[in-house]
C-alpha cells in the first residue's frame, strides 16, 4: 500500500510511529510520491500489508493526517481511500 500526506511533517510522524510500532511486524519507508500521483507533499509511505483495513487502523490509532490510500497495480496505482475516509 501506499499512503499520501498533507505535509511532510505528517508523513515523517507517521514514518516514526510505524518504525516505533513493535506491536506489528511490517514494512514502512518514505519515498517519494510516484510521478503518477499527485500530493501536496513530497512523500509517501510505502507500507507492506495485504489489506487497506488493516492500514486505515494503523492510521487512526497513530492520528496520521493522511491523503489518500493507493494500492499499486503494476505500474499504476488504484486509489482505495481519501482522507476523511467515510464510515471512520
Amino acid at each position: 500500500m501506499l499512503v499520501t500526506f498533507a505535509s511532510i511533517s505528517s508523513s515523517l510522524r507517521f514514518q516514526a510511529a510505524a518504525s516505533a510500532d513493535r506491536k506489528r511486524d511490517f514494512f514502512c519507508a518514505l519515498v517519494p510520491v510516484p510521478g503518477k500521483l499527485s500530493s501536496p507533499c513530497g512523500y509517501a509511505a510505502e507500507v507492506e500489508m495485504e489489506e487497506p483495513g488493516e492500514l486505515l487502523n494503523l492510521l487512526r490509532e497513530m492520528d496520521a493526517e493522511w491523503d489518500a490510500v493507493y494500492r499499486p497495480c503494476g505500474k499504476e496505482y488504484q486509489a482505495l481511500y481519501q482522507y476523511p475516509p467515510a464510515g471512520l
